[in-house]
Order: C-alpha cells, then structure tokens, then sequence
C-alpha cells in the first residue's frame, strides 16, 4: 500500500494526461481523468476520504490503455496504481455484496469455473451474438510433444471464434511449422487481475504455467494482443520463464513469407495492449501495407475503442461513447472492414454495422 502511495502522489497534477485519457474525454469529469484518480487514490491511502459507491465508480472507470503513462513526464506505471487500488477494494468488497462485485467476481471466474455456458445462454437472448456449438478446445486440437512452436488460444477464440482457432492450424499447417495447442490451458487471467482479484488471477496463471512448463517449446504465440500483453507481463508467468517464450502474433507473422489478401479496403486497429504497453504498431501495418491501395490508415496514434476489458460492461454508456468517437475516424479513412488482433477490440468493434470486423488471420 505504501509503494501504491508513493507512486500516486508523483502526480504534480499538470494535466497532460487530460489530452489522452479516452474516458475524460467523453466524459470531462475530473474525477474521471487520470489525475482526478490519483489525487483521490492518495487521499483514500492517507485516510482522508473512505470507499464509496462513488469512489469505486470512479477507479473503475479506467481502460488500463496507458496512454496517460506515454504523455506523464515522469512515466507513472498508472495502470499498476489503479490495478493495486483495486486489489485493496476487491478485499473490502467481500464484505458486503453489491452489484460492482457480484458483476466483477462473475468476469473474474466465469472461466475459472468453466462458466463459459453463459456465452452460449447470452446467445439466446441476444441474436447477434453468433455462440457456436462447442469451444474449439473441446474438438481436434494438435497436441504435438515434438512442437517447437505452442498456441495460447485465449478465451474469445475458444468460446466464440472456434473458426479463428481452425484457421490458426491451417496457416501453420501451410507454413510448415508443427504446433502444440495444449487442451488443458484456460483463461490468462487478465480480466481478474484488471478487476483486482489476484487470488483468480493468480490461480488461473498457475494452471496455465503448470500446462506450458512440461513442453519443450521454444516459443509460445497468442493470436489476441490481450493474452500476449498479460502472459508478457504478469509476475507469475515471468517468474515461471513462460514471458520470455511469447511472442507478439504480428511480430511473428511478419518473419513468414505470406501472401496477404482482402478483397476489401482495410483499415487496422491498434490494440491498446500493443500500441501503448509494447509499442507494437509497425508490423500490423507492415504486414498490412502489402495489400497496397487496399490498405488505408484510420488511426496513425492509435485510438482506444473503449472496450478495456471489463470496462466496457460496468460503464457501458462511456464504453459506447469512446467507440462512437473511434467508428466516425473509421468511417472518414473510407475502409469497408476494419482489421485488429485483440479479441476485446474484435466484440467492441462488431458495433460498426455496415462494416466487416476481421482477425488477421482472415486475410492470411
């Protein structure tokens, strides 16, 4: 608590963060910017304010996108300060069950406890949402022993784009490169650590590194930037020496001699997780760029979708106001499909109605 302290009260409130922050912007509540937060994260540390629905609200309304921490002069680690203030709310949560945290801990488990059904329940009810039949790791995976080479699914294309997942096969099958796709990985554990649930978060890292540590790969490859970011930078999976194997998807594709073809002009998303965390935004493009006049830029900085995890299910209204923002660039740059490779940008995107949202394994 006391380093969460410290680092909070480096803020000198000068405001440059005001001009990145996707949820002031729409929202031009200065308890809502990133100083705002800061300022009322250390006077809830020093005891001079107590937890209220309203504070809550407040830490919650953050993407994690770390783009405040690209424009902060002395580069405050923002999302690890709004993450480790969570953490302190979640124990404090338990004592009193409100909606925030019934919500929360359902996003937190729904894979730990193999909840993923109720993707297939939402479906009933929600006819856009195309649930297929069964989770691509329940059918015919790869398991090879020998494979250098092992596939982090991800949550999304296991329950919801099982054709994602046949596609990654097939691109590999096709670049003669022998993979492994262990069935018995499960979600990273993003979405809890974000809401602050370490105990989750660390538990479903653990099963994971359990899984991936008896292979003899050399390289470990997660086709949504969210999963890459997580397995990159949590403390379990570096301690574990799982971080050191992965390898950005883009960043790997751009190494194969692929043809790459649409039949549609393109534009591409940057994932906050790359763009912003990893300073991955040249190879998506770069690969991209190879589809010539069917390539057109939408987002030369980037721009947050507002989807943020979990975010976009607690503040829907701001969620739904940083996309609009997000589809009216799309929609000027003329694209007739937009390209990405994070799963949460892939759902948050499908909003876009008159325009095709696609993985880039859809133009391989």
């Amino acid at each position: 608590m006391d380093d969460i302290l410290i680092k909070a009260g480096q803020c000198i409130k000068c405001g440059r963060c005001l001009a990145v922050c996707p949820v002031y912007q729409v929202s031009t509540q200065e308890r809502f910017s990133t100083r705002g937060k800061l300022t009322l994260i250390t006077a809830f540390l020093n005891k001079e304010i107590t937890t209220s629905v309203a504070f809550e609200e407040t830490i919650g309304a953050c993407l994690m996108c770390n783009q405040c921490n690209q424009a902060c002069i002395f580069n405050l680690d923002v999302p690890k300060i709004i993450q480790g203030t969570r953490k302190i709310l979640w124990k404090q949560r338990r004592l009193h069950l409100n909606y925030p945290w019934i919500l929360n801990k359902f996003l937190a488990n729904y894979q730990r406890f193999h909840l993923g059904i109720w993707l297939r329940l939402a479906g009933l009810f929600n006819p856009s949402l195309d649930v297929p039949s069964k989770p691509f790791l329940s059918g015919r995976v790869p398991e090879n022993p020998n494979a250098k080479v092992a596939i982090f699914i991800g949550c999304a294309i296991n329950l919801l784009y099982p054709y994602l997942g046949e596609r990654i096969i097939t691109l590999f099958e096709k670049i003669k490169i022998p993979i492994t796709i262990p069935k018995g990985q499960t979600c990273c554990g993003l979405m809890a650590y974000s809401l602050g649930d370490t105990q989750t978060a660390q538990s479903l890292a653990k099963r994971n590194v359990q899984i991936f540590r008896s292979l003899s790969v050399d390289y470990i490859i997660a086709p949504c930037a969210s999963c890459f970011h997580h397995l990159k930078t949590y403390e379990v999976y570096q301690k574990a020496g799982i971080s050191q194997k992965v390898i950005e998807f883009s960043q790997f594709l751009l190494r194969q001699d692929l043809e790459v073809s649409s039949p549609y002009k393109v534009t591409w998303h940057d994932p906050c997780h790359l763009r912003y965390h990893h300073n991955i935004w040249k190879e998506p493009r770069a690969l991209l760029m190879r589809l010539g006049k069917n390539f057109v830029e939408s987002s030369p900085n980037g721009q947050c979708c507002g989807q943020g995890g979990p975010f976009g299910l607690i503040h829907p209204k701001i969620s739904r106001e940083i996309l609009k923002r997000r589809l009216l660039k799309i929609e000027a740059s003329g694209a007739e499909a937009v390209v990405t490779t994070c799963m949460g940008c892939f759902i948050q995107l499908k909003e876009i109605g008159n325009k095709r949202v696609l993985h880039i394994l859809d133009l391989l």
